[in-house]
């Protein structure tokens, strides 16, 4: 039997303000996920400037201040941390990285930056979710699903803990799963290319 909690959307605790309700802003590494959560830029640069051991401060459920920026789509801030050293490949309790929080809410800029800086587009969640499996279970994600299916080591074929591919996943939820077939061809000639 399948543990369904695999499949969440996430652990992250998403209360009324978007942060931990024992949010204390006298504490520089809530400061820290708050202010990337909320898109201030300048209060990270501040942040970092005298503490930059922040950048890769952890909530309570493993989430970085990259995920709370990939989350909220702050592009600025996103680019911000990634220049600075934030760790992409970072994963929260149920190994979500920041390519998945992207994924999760089609923040395709956001995607392409980390994509654009070595983040693995292949990252498996603790149900063997990629990022390609989450983007294709929105049908808002149509160019999220575009931009990870153009990368040349995406492996579409990955099935999840419940066997299905991301295509399986698309062919469900969203009515644009016939890009998979249409980009079925180009992806065997491009894992051809590869091969070489």
């Amino acid at each position: 039997m399948i543990n369904d909690e695999q499949f969440m959307v996430s652990g992250w605790e998403d209360d009324v303000q978007g942060v931990d309700e024992t949010y204390d802003p006298k504490d520089k590494e809530q400061q820290m996920l708050h202010a990337c959560e909320k898109g201030n830029m300048e209060e990270v640069k501040a942040l970092l400037e005298t503490n930059p051991e922040l950048i890769n401060v952890t909530d309570k459920d493993k989430y970085t201040p990259l995920h709370r920026a990939c989350y909220n789509n702050n592009i600025e801030v996103v680019k911000f941390l990634v220049q600075k050293g934030a760790n992409i490949s970072a994963k929260t309790e149920m190994l979500w990285q920041p390519l998945h929080s992207c994924c999760q809410w089609n923040h395709k800029e956001c995607a392409a930056v980390l994509i654009q800086n070595g983040a693995d587009v292949n990252a498996t969640t603790e149900g063997n979710q990629t990022p390609l499996h989450i983007a294709a279970s929105h049908a808002a994600s149509y160019e999220t699903v575009q931009l990870l299916l153009l990368h040349p080591y995406i492996d579409p074929s990955i099935k999840n803990n419940r066997g299905e591919t991301a295509a399986d996943i698309a062919r469900r939820s969203s009515r644009y799963y016939n890009i998979f077939d249409i980009a079925d061809p180009l992806l065997d000639t491009k894992n051809l290319r590869c091969l070489k």
